[in-house]
C-alpha cells in the first residue's frame, strides 16, 4: 500500500498550537522553551512504555497563535514497525490532552475516530485503513492504563499546564496529527487558559520501604546523641542514615558495643523517597528503626528490641515497576 493509503504514514508529526491571546506569533522564550522541554519529555517516556526508540525532530513555528511540530522518527527503521511509531504519537496526543482525573482511552479513541479518511482509496485500501486503526485502538488499550498512572508523564504534564497557566498571554493550548505537509489529519485536542489549573497536580507522597534484617557494614559511627548522620556501608554503596533505636544507642553510650574495622549491623531500615519535578522518585533519606544484631569479628551480639512496625501503605508490582 502506497503511504499516502496507510494510516501509520498519513500520522506524520504531532503539532502543538499555543492559542494567544493577541495577533501576534510571539512568546516569552523562556517560557516556550520551558514547554517544549516538558513535551519532548513526556514524547520520550511514552515512546519508552512503547519500547520504541526514536529520534525528536522539532519544526520551526507556524503562523495562526503559535505552533511547532514535532516528527517521531526510529532509530533503526527497518527493525522498527511503522505501526508502533504512530502509537507513540496517538498516544502523546491523547496522554496531553486528558485530564488527570479521567483515562486517557476516551480521547485516544475519539482522536482516531475523527482521523480522516485518504481520498480515493478502493474497498480494499479502506478495508485496511480502518483495520490499521483498530490495530492502534487495541495496543494503545494495553498501555493505556499504565500510562495513566505513570509518574513521570504525569508530572509532566502538570508541569507544563502549570507553566502556561502563569503566563495570560496563552488563551489556550492544543494538540493535533498532521500529514507531512502539516495539514491536520485529526481533530485539535483543546484546552482553555480557564481549564489549566485543573489539568495541575500536587506531588504525590512515595511510601516508606522498610526493609526488614538488612545488612549494613559501619564506616563511622556517632557516639553521642544528635541529629549527626552516621555512615555506612548498604548494598556495596555508601549511605548516610540516622540512628533512630535508643536501645542500640544505649549499648554504643555505656561502651557494650564498640566499632572496628568491619562491624556491622542487622536492622529495620526505613529508605524515605520523594518525587521530583520530574516526576522521577529519588531517595531521599536512611533511618534504622531498630537493631536486632550487632558483629564484629566473627563474635554477634543479639539486641532485644520490640518495636512495633509501622504500617506501609501497600505498593502494588506496577508502581513499583514505574518507580523503576
Amino acid at each position: 500500500m502506497a503511504d499516502n493509503t496507510d494510516i501509520n504514514h498519513v500520522v506524520n508529526k504531532l503539532q502543538f498550537h499555543y492559542w494567544l491571546s493577541d495577533r501576534t506569533h510571539t512568546m516569552d522564550a523562556l517560557v516556550l522553551n520551558k514547554c517544549e522541554r516538558e513535551l519532548l519529555e513526556i514524547t520520550r517516556a511514552v515512546a519508552k512504555l512503547c519500547q520504541v526508540n526514536l529520534m525528536l525532530e522539532t519544526e520551526p513555528s507556524g503562523k495562526g497563535g503559535l505552533k511547532s511540530w514535532l516528527t517521531l522518527a526510529p532509530k533503526t527503521p527497518r527493525k522498527t514497525s511503522p505501526s508502533r511509531v504512530a502509537l507513540v504519537k496517538v498516544m502523546v496526543a491523547a496522554g496531553i490532552a486528558t485530564s488527570p482525573k479521567a483515562s486517557a482511552s476516551t480521547v485516544l479513541n475519539r482522536l482516531l475516530d475523527s482521523l480522516a479518511t485518504e481520498a480515493g482509496l478502493s474497498d480494499e485500501q479502506l478495508h485496511q485503513w480502518q483495520n490499521n486503526r483498530q490495530q492502534l485502538k487495541e495496543e494503545a488499550a494495553r498501555l493505556i492504563p499504565v500510562m495513566d498512572q505513570h509518574p513521570v508523564i504525569r508530572k509532566r504534564r502538570s508541569n507544563l499546564f502549570k507553566l502556561l497557566s502563569k503566563y495570560p498571554k496563552v488563551k489556550g493550548f492544543s494538540v493535533s496529527l498532521t500529514n507531512k505537509s502539516h495539514k491536520p489529519v485529526t481533530e485539535d485536542l483543546l484546552i482553555v487558559h480557564d481549564q489549566f489549573a485543573q489539568q495541575i497536580i500536587s506531588t504525590p507522597a512515595v511510601p516508606t520501604e522498610v526493609v526488614e534484617q538488612a545488612q549494613l557494614e559501619i564506616i563511622s559511627p556517632v557516639l553521642v546523641k544528635g541529629p549527626h548522620k552516621w555512615k555506612g556501608m548498604y548494598q556495596q554503596q555508601p549511605i548516610s542514615f540516622t540512628m533512630k533505636s535508643d536501645e542500640f544507642m544505649e549499648l554504643v553510650q555505656t561502651g557494650k558495643v564498640e566499632f572496628k574495622s568491619g562491624s556491622t549491623i542487622t536492622c529495620n531500615l526505613a529508605i524515605d523517597k520523594k518525587m521530583t519535578a520530574a516526576g522521577e522518585v529519588r531517595i531521599s533519606g536512611y533511618n534504622i528503626l531498630s537493631v536486632s544484631r550487632y558483629s564484629e569479628n566473627g563474635k554477634t551480639l543479639v539486641v532485644a528490641e520490640e518495636r512495633p512496625k509501622p504500617k506501609q501503605p501497600v505498593v502494588s508490582k506496577r508502581q513499583l515497576d514505574l518507580f523503576g
